[in-house]
């Protein structure tokens, strides 16, 4: 699955199934409850006015308010299981994006995107997001559904009593919710933005704390410190003010529907000086109707946080999206072969510094080998990496007198093979590791490519032989062994270009004459360019490359 664009209408259908049965089971909840308040407010209005009665039938308004009672409880427990459903769909929806940006990044940039603070921001922005549906959209739509159900019972009582209800839905629903949006969205983003900024700013100090107290520069550090503090506490009063008022208007809008409901209702009759009902509404349906407004409220109320929950949500989505790639299209370079490869002026480099190996020029043809010397840092591992096409490079590459650029090319990398100083072993068998280089290999390919790096003896010995799985990262191996390891991975592809950063490093004077053996033999390349400290006989025949 590959998902390159996301935007809030992804999280909403990543799981239609459980939004549409979480939402409707909410919505059921909501009616339910409006509906229990005016129905038990009828109840308890009808008994009163039959107090004086010989005989109230109990039964029947009890079973309605028992029934409603049931149905708000297991549509909220209903509304959670669906929704904790939903909300693992669209982590998966997540993990699978940020994946896909990761695995689509420039390979060069991938080692920046380690860290656990990128980890950390992932997972705040995740949880901003996944909040949308059930801060923003459920709310909103249970609101809806239940004031569908009041005007209905509105319009059932008498059709005057409808209208105003309709108008209270436009503002409840739509004109105090677009306002909130419109002067809160910013509010929230800023003060979201500066509380990001401020953590960094905090974990900075705690790093350079010592460095600023020394040379005297903490008094200016602190007053910027403070003064995003400041500015943070500025935004949040905004924040809060917007808050109340808007929940203000929710309450004010609801007490002018109740007074305008019982002035539409009720009329003066100055002959006995009383207020009466107009003629054809019922007085417990006109309770009933009163008390479901109130319970109305309650649902209205939630309306008020939506401006903040959909700000938040479009902070953590336009975070996520700062970590999005633009896809490259597919090279339709072909390599038949290579007879030559050729450098001129050419430098592997680091990005953003630019710094890196020092500016050669060289050619290597099929049955070289080139010993790359030169002291430790300056620059042989950039080299070879940028000669393997897995880092940025400045200058020409040449491929059978072709330019070819070599960074991330597949069709050049299908005829090299790489090991760098520091391989990775993968949480596999040892089996499994070797197969990554070539996945169709026999089981005696495997033990002879063992054989090749002096391992086979080692997987015999192992509880399961190469079937054996190793901890993460090579944990259970020494330093060695996961360059031999890695190393028999290369060698069973047998690729033209063979390119080594300190094959021999850390291994003992037998084991590096049996490689070197295994290099000239069998596993010979075509061309073999190699960095090591080490002088053996393989430099004898090797020509140099001093940095």
């Amino acid at each position: 699955m590959k998902l390159h664009k996301l935007s809030l209408k992804h999280l909403l259908t990543a799981s239609l199934t459980g939004l549409v049965m979480s939402g409707l089971l909410g919505l059921i909840s909501s009616i339910a409850g409006v509906a229990l308040l005016g129905v038990s407010g009828w109840f308890i209005s009808a008994a009163g006015l039959a107090g004086g009665l010989l005989f109230f039938n109990y039964f029947t308004p009890g079973a309605i308010i028992r029934l409603m009672a049931i149905l708000r409880t297991a549509g909220k427990y209903g509304e959670q299981v669906f929704a904790h459903s939903h909300l693992l769909d669209l982590l998966r929806l997540l993990r699978l994006w940020v994946w896909d940006q990761r695995a689509d990044r420039d390979p060069a940039l991938v080692s920046k995107e380690s860290k656990g603070d990128l980890l950390q921001r992932i997972v705040a922005d995740v949880d901003q997001i996944i909040r949308w549906p059930l801060m923003v959209f459920f709310p909103w739509l249970y609101a809806l559904g239940a004031y569908c159900l009041v005007i209905c019972l509105a319009f059932y009582i008498n059709a005057s009593l409808g209208w105003p209800l309709l108008v209270g839905a436009i503002l409840h629903l739509c004109v105090i919710p677009c306002l909130l949006m419109r002067w809160g969205l910013k509010r929230v983003y800023s003060s979201q933005v500066l509380g990001i900024h401020r953590r960094s700013r905090f974990i900075s100090v705690f790093s350079s704390l010592i460095t600023l107290t020394i040379r005297g520069n903490w008094s200016s550090y602190s007053s910027r410190l403070h003064q995003l503090d400041n500015r943070q506490r500025k935004n949040d009063k905004q924040i809060q003010m917007l808050l109340s008022v808007a929940k203000f208007l929710i309450n004010l809008v609801t007490i002018a529907l109740l007074t305008l409901l019982v002035t539409l209702a009720v009329q003066y009759e100055s002959s006995n000086k009383h207020f009466t009902l107009i003629d054809g509404i019922d007085a417990a349906w006109f309770v009933g109707l009163l008390l479901s407004l109130l319970a109305l409220n309650e649902l209205m109320t939630p309306l008020a946080q939506l401006f903040l929950a959909h700000a938040q949500a479009k902070v953590g989505l336009k975070r996520l999206k700062q970590i999005e790639v633009q896809v490259k299209p597919k090279s339709n370079l072909a390599i038949s072969h290579i007879d030559s490869l050729s450098f001129k002026n050419w430098k592997g480099v680091h990005l953003p510094s630019l710094l890196g190996s020092p500016i050669v020029s060289m050619s290597l043809k099929v049955g070289d080998t080139l010993a790359i010397i030169g002291k430790s840092g300056c620059g042989k591992s950039t080299l070879l990496s940028s000669m393997a096409g897995e880092c940025y490079s400045q200058g020409l590459s040449l491929i059978n007198d072709q330019v070819i650029d070599l960074y991330g090319e597949p069709a050049y990398q299908a005829y090299v093979s790489y090991l760098p100083q520091s391989p990775y072993i993968f949480q596999q068998s040892v089996a499994a590791n070797i197969r990554l280089g070539k996945p169709e290999a026999s089981d005696e390919e495997v033990l002879k490519a063992l054989a090749a790096v002096k391992l086979d003896d080692w997987a015999h010995g192992l509880p399961q032989g190469m079937y054996t799985f190793l901890s993460a990262q090579g944990k259970d191996l020494s330093g060695g062994q996961i360059k031999r390891l890695a190393l028999a991975r290369l060698l069973i592809r047998k690729a033209p270009i063979l390119l080594l950063d300190e094959p021999f490093d850390g291994l003992d004077q037998g084991t590096i004459e049996h490689l070197i053996t295994s290099l000239e033999g069998e596993y010979k390349p075509n061309i073999l360019v190699f960095i090591s400290h080490i002088d053996t006989r393989l430099n004898e025949r090797a020509k140099s490359l001093h940095l």
